[in-house]
């Protein structure tokens, strides 16, 4: 009955919007060059912040740098984020594959003390023929990961050939992908046929909670070359049909970022507002926002204007911005999973490299941050990654908690501390669930 009911909502979803044709928009990162007041609304949040400040004898930096916060919209909202805060990596454990997988893990774990992996479910290798699902490959990875006693969080990308022009491209007709996001929870969600087949594995808590919908949607290079957020928001309705029908305990990211792009009359339109606009009701489709927050500058903002080019991508509070452009849609109780951040320690003359020292100053800044300014809304962040890549001098290859060689970078220590945290806190967690179920159970 269960799929039944998938099928059904996908067919009407699938009538409701069709297979719309992308827009050849191109978008831009140039950075604002005009000033331009900030909306009242900001203003008065400052305003009130520092009146505030005065009453409570508040001076200097510090208290102007949180008046500053205050005025982008993301302290009023209320809260949005339950329980302890996950920390998490990628490391791409699934990647490896065979009989690799568990050295990899142990490897991994050991060194980080993580017990969050985000982990990408490619669509082609486990549907490589329309209607033809083949998961060998990632119950070997869930298999080790349940061993591991590691919680998982899935990031479901990679087009196959039959369903569209490139690997990276968002398919026209959005019922083909969110079939394989219900075949994917079907197997692998709280109550999937897996852990059924593997019931000595069941309580590793290892089960598949929380999705990713596509990895970096609002770049071209994460839709095979083109910006199309109308697309990636019918992608989004149509996942978030097949998952909660599939399992409604399961969570659904959408991926957001400050992109914009001009319009067909060519006005500046950001990627959020994009979104709404072509899918009006986007917040019953998607549980919480997925946001890279990769930026060397960790504490300023330039002011937003509206329609024009955003100018603050290099900076890592423009989470802050994001998530007022959520709140205005009505979405301030969706939580933020910052499923990527992380510097590069890379040598080549670029304002993304910076130090090893300064790689764990900036990654202790980002967790200062999620506990004090973002503690109500950030409920997750994976760092961004465990080791160099094949070429540490490169920009992509320097991102790394470790040296190639598998030292240790200064910044590891500052990510164990907090995956220790995080791992301690959920246990205590569950610790106390489960002594309220017993209280429970004695009193009846």
């Amino acid at each position: 009955m269960r799929r039944l009911a998938v099928i059904v909502q996908l067919l009407f979803a699938s009538l409701l919007f069709g297979a719309a044709p992308a827009a050849a928009v191109h978008s831009s990162r140039r950075p604002a060059v005009h000033k331009t007041r900030r909306p009242a609304t900001h203003k008065a949040r400052r305003a009130a912040c520092q009146r505030k400040s005065r009453t409570h004898q508040k001076k200097g930096a510090k208290a102007k740098k949180r008046c500053r916060r205050a005025s982008h919209g993301t302290r009023d909202a209320g809260p949005a984020a339950t329980g302890p805060l996950i920390v998490g990596l990628n490391a791409d454990v699934s990647g490896y594959g065979g009989a690799s997988t568990a050295a990899r893990l142990d490897q991994v774990v050991s060194q980080t003390g993580t017990k969050w992996l985000r982990e990408e479910f490619r669509w082609a290798v486990i549907e490589p023929q329309p209607g033809v699902f083949s998961f060998s490959y990632y119950d070997h990875f869930m298999t080790q990961a349940a061993l591991g006693g590691e919680h998982v969080l899935a990031m479901l990308d990679d087009t196959p050939s039959w369903a569209g022009p490139g690997v990276t491209a968002i398919p026209g007709d959005p019922s083909g992908y969110a079939a394989f996001v219900a075949a994917v929870i079907d197997r692998y969600g709280p109550h999937g046929t897996f852990w059924a087949q593997h019931p000595g594995l069941a309580g590793s808590g290892s089960a598949v909670r929380t999705i990713e919908i596509w990895n970096e949607p609002f770049f071209s290079s994460g839709n095979n070359g083109w910006y199309d957020p109308a697309r990636y928001a019918r992608l989004v309705q149509a996942a978030g049909i097949a998952a909660h029908a599939a399992d409604p305990s399961v969570k659904v990211l959408m991926a957001a970022e400050m992109e914009s792009a001009r319009n067909a009359r060519g006005n500046w339109i950001w990627w959020v507002n994009a979104l709404y606009q072509a899918v009006p009701g986007l917040n019953n489709y998607f549980d919480g926002v997925a946001m890279h927050d990769y930026g060397t500058n960790t504490s300023t903002l330039n002011p937003m204007i509206y329609g024009h080019p955003y100018g603050n991508y290099d900076h890592m509070l423009r989470i802050e911005n994001l998530r007022g452009q959520f709140v205005s849609h009505g979405a301030a109780g969706k939580p933020f999973w910052i499923t990527e951040a992380g510097w590069s320690t890379c040598a080549q003359p670029s304002t993304d490299c910076v130090t090893q020292d300064e790689q764990a100053a900036n990654l202790s800044t980002l967790f200062n941050d999620i506990h004090t300014a973002w503690g109500n809304w950030v409920q997750a962040v994976f760092v961004y990654r465990y080791g160099d890549g094949s070429d540490p001098t490169s920009v992509q290859g320097g991102y790394g908690l470790t040296n190639l060689d598998g030292t240790p970078k200064p910044a590891l220590a500052v990510f164990r501390a907090a995956a220790m945290a995080s791992a301690g806190a959920d246990r205590d967690r569950r610790v106390r669930a489960a002594a309220r179920a017993r209280g429970s159970s004695n009193s009846r």
